[in-house]
Order: structure tokens, then sequence, then C-alpha cells
């Protein structure tokens, strides 16, 4: 059964992937030394995974990086992990005398579940944290944050921006949906995104100190600069 994906988003995705796989190989030897399980043939063989994926399955992949829906979810994504790590920076400042509510803040607002791979690059989580943001955020806290020094500005724009990625719900569904790609090709495509997500979260850590490296394993930066 041939199948395509028509979702623009998704296909991004896969090319990060397949960006990262390439750099993973390209510092093999460096990075085999802090993993039993890294060597240059499991490198050679996630790139060559990686892109006979992408050839059975995305057949437009040239095309959507032009693509104007892409550009938008690009620079609507940006904005939100701004406005995300731009609150959290501020309230910990305005609040940190008050730890009880500094620790309900970021439970309810959805920063302990999903700050962290957001801001590492899985995007599929910082959709999910926009959107239990929105959801989550009641009258009574927003007042409360907003008598301080932070300008509700910043409170609207998470969201305004969880508001508009509904439109693209289906975009990070698409890794789990049988409506884009076939049951074998779904599997095949998830395992690639977690196998890479999995060497971005080591790599990230060997390279904390070299932040050019660093953010060649940083997904979410591969992803919006494609």
């Amino acid at each position: 059964m041939e199948t395509t994906t028509v979702c623009s988003t998704s296909t991004v995705t896969i090319l990060a992937c397949q960006h990262i796989a390439k750099t993973f190989r390209e510092n093999i030897y460096e990075l085999s030394r802090i993993r039993k399980d890294w060597d240059p043939g499991y490198a050679t063989s996630i790139n060559v995974w990686v892109n006979d994926t992408i050839e059975k399955y995305y057949p437009d992949r040239k095309e959507v990086i032009d693509n104007e829906r892409f550009e938008e979810w690009h620079e609507l994504m940006i904005a939100g992990m701004q406005a995300l790590k731009v609150l959290r920076a501020s309230i910990k400042v305005d609040f940190k005398g008050d730890k009880q509510f500094l620790k309900s803040f970021f439970e309810k607002m959805g920063y302990v579940e999903f700050f962290s791979d957001a801001k590492n690059g899985d995007h599929r989580s910082l959709c999910k944290f926009l959107k239990t943001f929105a959801t989550n955020l009641d009258n009574e806290t927003r007042r409360k944050i907003v008598s301080k020094n932070t300008p509700d500005v910043v409170i609207q724009k998470i969201i305004d921006c969880a508001g508009q990625i509904e439109k693209f719900g289906a975009c990070f569904e698409t890794l789990e949906s049988e409506a884009e790609l076939n049951t074998y090709a779904q599997k095949e495509v998830s395992e690639i995104y977690s196998t890479i997500q999995d060497i971005c979260r080591i790599a990230m850590a060997y390279y904390q100190f070299d932040p050019v490296k660093r953010d060649q394993f940083n997904f979410y930066k591969v992803l919006v600069n494609l």
C-alpha cells in the first residue's frame, strides 16, 4: 500500500531526523566514548534507516521547506516557546519568596511535565505544553502574576499561540495517525523519531559546554532552521 504524507510539519520532522542522524555519524568517534552501543556501524545504520524511510514515504519533501504553511507554523512555535521561557523566568523572580505558588503554578501549567522536553526540541511536547497552559490558566492566577512586574501581553502571547496551534493539530498527530501513513509506516517513522530524540538527549548533555555542537543536537533548533 503506497501512502504519502500531506502535512508539511510532519515532513520537516523527518528531515530534522535526517539532519541529526548525519551529525551523529560525523561525531560518532567522539560520542562512542560515552555509550557502549554507539559505534560507527550503529551511526551508519541510523542514517540508512532514516534515508530509506524518507525515500519511501516522503516523496514531496523538497517542496516543504518553502511551504507558506510551514513558515506560519515555524514562527508560531518560536513565539510560543519564547513567551513560555520569559514567563517562567519572570515568575521565578517575582515569586521567589512564595515557593508554594511556584510549585503549584509550574505543575498546573505544564512546566513540570513538558518544559524540559519542549526546550530541548520535542515540538509535540511544546504543542501539548501550550494547550495545557491555555486550558489550565484561571483568571485569579493571571491577575496575581500581572500584579507583579510581568505584563499581561506575555501571558496573552502564550494564549494566542495555543489557540493558533489548533490549526496544526493534525500535523502533530501524524506520527500516530493512519490518516497520513499506513500502519507499518506510522510505526517506522515513530521509532525513528524516538531514536533520534534519545540520541539528542544524551548528546546535548555531553556537549553542554559546547553551544555550537549542542545546538546541532537540539531537535527544535534543527527543525526550525531547516
